[in-house]
């Protein structure tokens, strides 16, 4: 990029035509006009409002982003001189021309089959991880940012980044202010909200991109993560399932799950990371070889078994279950810690091992000693027994206070935690969760905090 302090875009840059233009400014074909630059098209971007503090540090803002960046899927920077955007110089910047529609445009046309949409979004993603390890949240990803290069679908184009973060903009406080609602009218997420926390979190990138797949095979916007009426998904409204209705079966169920799992309101329960929903999406990818195969040979066979709905439960059931173990492993200590230094810690397995949760597979339940609280100055113990089990959908998590008998001492706990006898009390339920879903761990710990302060004062 040229050092052009304050000189006007006109010095260098003659306009070829006007091509398009919004609410933050007007775009241009230009060409340059001497050798500073090499013999091609550009794009030139003036601002409608010069006198606009805000849009002036929009442009700075994208201007830093772009300085950063050296990514085929986004536009080089070329000129600009926003470094002034606090005087009153008039600003302008330069990029790389991409030649091609917008997303936007090639959905108007026709939607896309579902195999190239996911091979779109993956491409797509290759950039925002790129962006993502630099530094960078995009925060306005949305058909009309992403050009199709050459029209050809394997070479997105991520563009406009007038209203993203960059962790080392030195301009960075100023430009993000809390107060400000961010996003577009495509798909809003509230925690890019005014006076939200998580404005900066790259997690609603990854939503928005699954937005873009969303629209990619629906033609439709998903413009909020649930509806008014009925509280509706995207992918859950009626002109979208219509749309999505024509997938097969086996197709159908995998970009439902991955819709279902990118459309939760609270951004903690949605796609964490891009690797985990390219893994995702790549499973799709794989099924487009057995799209026309007739035959299904026996390793198919089997797959189809194991994938079946009782096994998906059960899976989803060993999931949470041992979630839930490792959960009170990692919690109970802490809360030890909290109520004294004179109680001490028992548990069922050697502390450098996790306890592997013993499930019974005919009733799909869960009974297990996982770690006790004994007090120093009494032979006396608090050791619950936790049980776990499934009703309808849902995972549930009881216990009872208990005290774990004298004669059983520490050295024999670990072979004598399976003969551990119970003592009938009114049971205690801890949490209930989806059994598709993501437990509540927040609202668990301080559950069993309390579980377990009424445990240690039985036995002190």
């Amino acid at each position: 990029m040229t050092k052009n302090s304050s000189k006007s875009w006109d010095e260098n840059w003659q306009i070829i035509e006007n091509i398009g233009g919004g609410g933050q400014g007007q775009t241009y074909l230009v060409e340059p006009k001497n050798n500073s630059f090499p013999v091609n098209q550009y794009v030139l971007k003036k601002l409608n409002k010069q006198n606009d503090a805000e849009r002036r540090s929009r442009m700075r803002r994208e201007v830093v982003a772009l300085e950063t960046i050296d990514c085929s899927g986004i536009p080089r920077l070329i000129d600009s001189n926003t470094q002034l955007f606090k005087s009153d110089t008039p600003l302008y910047m330069v990029t790389e021309f991409i030649s091609g529609d917008t997303l936007s445009d090639l959905v108007k046309t026709e939607v896309m089959n579902i195999f190239s949409a996911v091979s779109l979004t993956i491409k797509l993603l290759d950039t925002l991880e790129y962006c993502h390890q630099i530094g960078i949240v995009h925060r306005d990803i949305k058909p009309d940012n992403i050009i199709i290069k050459n029209n050809d679908i394997s070479t997105p184009v991520l563009i406009d980044f007038g209203i993203s973060f960059n962790k080392v903009d030195e301009y960075g406080t100023d430009l993000t202010p809390t107060w400000q609602h961010l996003g577009n009218r495509f798909f809003q997420l509230p925690e890019l909200g005014e006076k939200s926390s998580l404005q900066r979190d790259p997690r609603s990138d990854i939503t928005q991109i699954c937005g873009i797949l969303f629209f990619t095979i629906t033609g439709k916007f998903p413009l909020y993560l649930l509806d008014s009426e009925n509280g509706n998904k995207p992918h859950q409204r009626k002109e979208a399932k219509q749309k999505l209705s024509v997938l097969p079966e086996y197709i159908l169920s995998k970009i439902n799950r991955v819709f279902d799992r990118a459309f939760e309101m609270k951004i903690d329960s949605r796609w964490q990371s891009i690797p985990a929903l390219m893994a995702a999406l790549i499973d799709i990818l794989e099924l487009e070889n057995q799209a026309g195969n007739k035959t299904e040979p026996i390793l198919d066979k089997i797959k189809n078994k194991l994938s079946s709905s009782s096994n998906l439960q059960k899976k989803l059931f060993k999931n949470i279950s041992q979630q839930i173990i490792e959960e009170i492993y990692d919690i109970v200590p802490d809360i030890a810690k909290e109520f004294s230094h004179d109680l001490g810690i028992l548990v069922a397995a050697h502390p450098k091992e996790r306890l592997r949760v013993e499930i019974n597979w005919d009733n799909l339940t869960f009974s297990e000693y996982v770690i006790g609280i004994s007090y120093t100055y009494s032979n006396e113990s608090f050791y619950p027994k936790f049980k776990g089990y499934i009703t309808g959908n849902e995972v549930v998590l009881v216990s009872s206070i208990k005290e774990l008998p004298t004669e059983l001492g520490l050295s024999n706990l670990t072979e004598t935690s399976d003969k551990l006898p119970d003592i009938s009390q009114e049971e205690v339920e801890l949490l209930r969760t989806p059994l598709s879903g993501e437990p509540d761990f927040t609202g668990f710990a301080e559950r069993l905090r309390k579980f377990y302060a009424e445990g240690v004062e039985s036995i002190i």
